[in-house]
């Protein structure tokens, strides 16, 4: 009798652990702002669409180096990529100048003014890159920019 009480007890627990599995597993209802102020959330993205989010600083090396790989790259992946930061609209504006991506059809830079991706995410590392499919499902976490074949590779698998 104690054992089926104590499973009792430990099924809410279990049932809360799965649903923040499941919450981490498709893409949050983010709402973010792109560098002239328009609201973009994840109903922006055209349907059928992958995302490559990609958190960054406009301060850091690494991600410098990875706007830098975009810049050359962006049109040919797959789906759409969104730089998003923490940081206020004029050091966004301001990489975005730097780094010549203002002119990239599938490429945004968004502002996170309440700073929900690190709320969420709780990453410890930049840039933190993730792959969305087109239904909205994170497939994979990067430690850096992945090669357009393996992003293709990676949206052909999951379908």
């Amino acid at each position: 009798m104690k054992s089926w009480l104590k499973s009792l007890l430990v099924l809410p627990f279990l049932l809360l652990s799965l649903n923040v599995l499941a919450q981490q597993k498709s893409m949050p209802d983010f709402h973010f702002f792109d560098t002239e102020n328009v609201a973009v959330g994840k109903n922006s993205i055209p349907k059928g669409k992958a995302l490559l989010l990609i958190y960054f600083r406009s301060d850091c090396d690494h991600c410098e180096h990875t706007a830098v790989e975009l810049k050359t790259k962006a049109k040919q992946y797959p789906g759409y990529i969104w730089m998003v930061s923490g940081e206020d609209a004029n050091a966004l504006q301001t990489f975005e100048s730097m780094m010549g991506l203002y002119d990239i059809p599938n490429l945004k830079i968004l502002q996170d003014k309440n700073h929900q991706m690190h709320t969420f995410y709780n990453f410890t590392q930049l840039p933190y890159i993730l792959l969305y499919s087109a239904s909205g499902k994170l497939l994979k976490q990067f430690d850096e920019l992945p090669s357009v074949d393996v992003v293709k590779k990676i949206l052909m698998e999951s379908k």
